[in-house]
């Protein structure tokens, strides 16, 4: 809630919802031929992340509370319950438009190449990071640097780390990096809010391949004036 560039951003309205609501229902919405999954809400403890937890109550989500600096200590305390065979899927809160069927395709790419961590090269703003917890526990402690302990996964990505990594192309299963869709400037929030009261005003779970396709017409009209 308490974001530099766009404070409360996690809770601004998108056509009638909280964006927070587009990022748990999309997220809720991946079928993991596995079997079940559960979305929890990592936030902090600041006193602006009480809306935050409360948002969740309305939502029926699980809401954990913990470090506002150290992100992956408050991952780690998040997913302490789990095994270390578990997987831990990487959302961020300011990406609405997670896509189910490209997140579940990655959760089962990296099953199947049983990897520690997978992601999109770049990372991308509407397909997760997966990892194992496991491997997320081994590398916290190797994870000193600032950077690492505010941005959770950068040290899984640098050169030579000794984990099974995989990087998948930035185009995996016809991902679009030149269409931005996070929500981290006043800009991009009145964007994202253009897209979704065209295409989602009843339903927060609209196609990512029906966004691509307003993109493109949005392209085409800025293009054509």
């Amino acid at each position: 809630m308490n974001s530099s560039r766009l404070p409360g951003k996690i809770l601004a309205g998108l056509a009638g919802r909280p964006l927070l609501e587009y990022v748990v229902r999309r997220l809720q919405a991946v079928r993991d031929a596995a079997g079940p999954s559960e979305v929890t809400v990592a936030t902090t403890t600041a006193a602006d992340d009480d809306a935050t937890e409360a948002a969740c109550r309305r939502l029926a989500v699980a809401c954990f509370r913990g470090s506002e600096s150290d992100v992956l200590d408050r991952y780690l305390a998040a997913t302490a319950d789990l095994d270390d065979d578990d997987l831990v899927v990487r959302a961020t809160a300011d990406n609405p438009l997670y896509c189910p069927r490209r997140t579940a395709r990655i959760v089962q790419r990296h099953r199947q190449a049983q990897a520690d961590y997978t992601c999109i090269a770049g990372l991308s703003y509407v397909v997760p990071e997966v990892m194992q917890a496991g491997a997320l526990r081994r590398m916290a402690p190797l994870a000193t640097a600032q950077d690492c302990r505010e941005h959770v996964t950068p040290y899984f990505r640098e050169p030579g780390v000794d984990f099974r990594v995989i990087q998948l192309p930035q185009t995996w299963q016809g991902l679009r990096p030149d269409i931005r869709l996070t929500v981290d400037t006043p800009a991009d929030l009145v964007r994202m809010r253009s897209i979704c009261e065209s295409l989602a005003t009843a339903d927060p779970l609209v196609a990512l391949d029906d966004v691509y396709r307003w993109c493109g017409h949005e392209h085409a009209e800025q293009t054509a004036r």
